[in-house]
């Protein structure tokens, strides 16, 4: 177990901010966590991080980092129509995707090009394009820190909701997910039902469609959205689409006829954010170094020196002015720490 100082986290966070860490240490191994354990490390003050793709760092981190860097896919069970996979926490989760798409495995595809590792997947049921992590999860592990022992949490335990979990309220900060495991199908079943990709697809026979044909068109319509982070540092959706009762999304609708409207179930209906911001003039904005995107204003980006209070400034502008025009008030999607 090494534990290294005065750590640099330039390189471990996609927002690429210039933050250090007071202590760091690398867990490639689960016995890393049990000698943590027992020399009460988790005592102190300390974060879990992945690729730090959802983190936004306001100042240097005054404790231990915890990087998870475990690695390997296994096949669990397997029938003739379904697999389940055993994922360790440290996997990079587009290249699971990507491992899945090679296989054939159906149920992940499109949540293709999402960044960060498996481990924090569950934390806040990652989602796009129609498909939740939780419509193909079956289970994890995880570390106790207050007990040093090993949980298992099944899909129901782990609480799934939009961008949510038990682990980022109830249980915030106690466990450390180890791995998950994902149900998926050897028979081809194409999710086609959000309208973006319906509409690049056109009118495709979906029963034709291929695992890979789907991959590469989230692939394409992600790309043409959101800024890769390895040529401009941001951390993807910054907010959360806000889910609102349909009497006032209707009521906006009226006032906004050209407002995307997602109906969630009989009273609630999800807003876009991005068309909200957007709408509030913020789209292709900056201030010094810290902007939103030109193409998807759902993105806060880091044009090369800006701190992370400069990025979390201006998401506070950004939702002061999105409350005054249409009343609704955004939720940071990113973890501010």
């Amino acid at each position: 177990m090494l534990i290294e100082p005065d750590f640099s986290l330039k390189n471990y966070n996609t927002l690429g901010l210039n933050i250090r860490a007071k202590n760091c240490i690398r867990v490639n191994y689960h016995k890393d966590l049990s000698d943590l354990f027992n020399e009460k490390w988790f005592t102190k003050k300390f974060l879990v991080i992945g690729e730090a793709s959802n983190i936004l760092f306001k100042s240097d981190y005054d404790g231990l980092i915890i990087m998870m860097n475990t690695r390997g896919i296994e096949v669990a069970e397997e029938s003739k129509d379904e697999i389940i996979l055993n994922v360790q926490a440290g996997e990079n989760w587009n290249e699971l995707v990507n491992y899945t798409v090679k296989n054939n495995y159906w149920g992940i595809e499109n949540l293709s090009m999402i960044p960060g590792k498996a481990g924090a997947a569950p934390i806040k049921n990652i989602g796009a394009y129609g498909t939740e992590l939780k419509d193909v999860f079956v289970e994890l592990k995880a570390f106790d820190t207050t007990s040093g022992e090993i949980k298992t949490f099944t899909k129901e335990e782990c609480k799934f909701a939009y961008r949510d979990s038990i682990f980022k309220s109830v249980f915030k900060g106690r466990y450390i997910v180890l791995n998950i495991r994902i149900k998926l199908s050897k028979i081809p079943n194409p999710n086609i039902t959000y309208k973006a990709l319906h509409d690049y697809l056109g009118n495709v026979d979906v029963n034709t469609l291929k695992i890979g044909e789907i991959q590469d068109a989230i692939n394409s319509i992600r790309s043409s959205k959101l800024p890769d982070p390895e040529e401009i540092s941001n951390c993807g959706s910054f907010f959360k689409n806000p889910v609102v009762s349909s009497d006032i999304a209707e009521d906006l609708k009226s006032h906004y006829s050209d407002m995307p409207v997602y109906k969630v179930d009989a009273h609630n209906t999800k807003l876009a954010a991005g068309w909200l911001i957007e709408k509030s003039g913020w789209k292709g904005k900056r201030k010094d170094d810290a902007g939103v995107h030109e193409k998807q204003a759902l993105v806060l980006v880091n044009y090369g020196n800006a701190s992370g209070h400069d990025i979390y400034n201006l998401s506070v502008e950004i939702a002061r002015d999105v409350y005054k025009k249409f009343g609704i008030q955004l939720e940071r999607e990113v973890r501010v720490i």
